[in-house]
């Protein structure tokens, strides 16, 4: 009966989340995670939506505790790596790329985009070397990847000042 009412409040939640009624969203997610503690994919879209309102550290902590509960997700690793960029925790998120990158099907967009973001953490670093290889190898991928081709060129800028 528990695991039916969690599922009641989360595809509620998920209602509201559709509508843009992002903090409603947030209190059904809640709903459903004081019912089951281990719902995976409440905790993965509370942090979703936490992300739409800019509280990444929340988001943040929504993430690591999908890791915890299923390390095995790469979406949550990949949300993880996409927050800490924005939190400017930018080793982190490179590691937590890494990571991704080397248990993810190279098939989809995730993938290139993960190879975007790694860059994108190095271009931070200053390790512009390391970050155009990311670049280049995403746009094998992707020819057309403009955001890639933006940054190529800013790391093309940054090396030429070396």
């Amino acid at each position: 009966m528990a695991i039916k009412e969690a599922e009641m409040f989360y595809k509620q939640a998920m209602a509201f989340l559709d509508q843009g009624k992002i903090g409603k969203a947030i209190e059904f997610f809640d709903n459903a995670l004081n019912i089951d503690k281990n719902y995976v994919s409440a905790w993965n879209d509370k942090g979703v939506a936490l992300m739409e309102l800019e509280k990444f550290q929340d988001a943040l902590e929504c993430f690591e505790q999908v890791i915890r509960l299923e390390p095995g997700d790469n979406m949550a690793w990949y949300n993880r790596g996409y927050v800490l960029m924005l939190l400017e925790e930018y080793q982190e998120s490179v590691n937590t790329f890494d990571l991704f990158l080397g248990r993810y099907s190279k098939k989809d967009d995730f993938y290139k985009y993960a190879l975007y973001m790694k860059a994108k953490g190095l271009y931070s670093l200053k390790e512009y070397d390391e970050s155009l290889e990311s670049i280049k190898t995403a746009l094998k991928k992707d020819k057309t990847f403009k955001e890639a081709r933006e940054l190529m060129k800013l790391i093309g800028e940054e090396k030429e000042k070396e």
